[in-house]
């Protein structure tokens, strides 16, 4: 009857330290897209030649692979590719196996 509390105490301890070592990978997954998403969004507002535009990327972190969607619009396609060229440049200079995929609509009035 010992020996069962024994075995049952000590399966409880290894799910809790499972829990706690999946809760850990998360968190460390999300802080990492959190400073990759950062970094992309200050170089896209340090270049002037995008100034004004709404341009928002967010980062995402599957399994193994990094995402970075640039959403927002452009008022043509060399802004486009001037915005997408810079996240790519950054993203790639923290993590270089990085997917930009680009959600950025291109004809739209450009903002003041």
């Amino acid at each position: 009857m010992a020996a069962a509390g024994f075995f049952v105490v000590i399966g409880l301890l290894v799910l809790v330290g499972i829990a706690v070592k999946l809760y850990d990978r998360k968190r460390k997954r999300d802080a990492e897209a959190v400073h990759l998403q950062a970094q992309v969004s200050d170089a896209l507002m340090r270049d002037a030649g995008l100034a004004g535009l709404l341009l928002t990327p967010t980062a995402h972190l599957r399994g193994g692979e990094a995402i970075v969607e640039i959403s927002g619009e452009a008022p043509d396609d060399v802004a486009r590719e001037t915005a997408l060229r810079i996240a790519r440049e950054e993203a790639a200079r923290i993590r270089p196996d990085v997917r930009i995929e680009d959600h950025v609509r291109v004809g739209a009035v450009r903002a003041a």
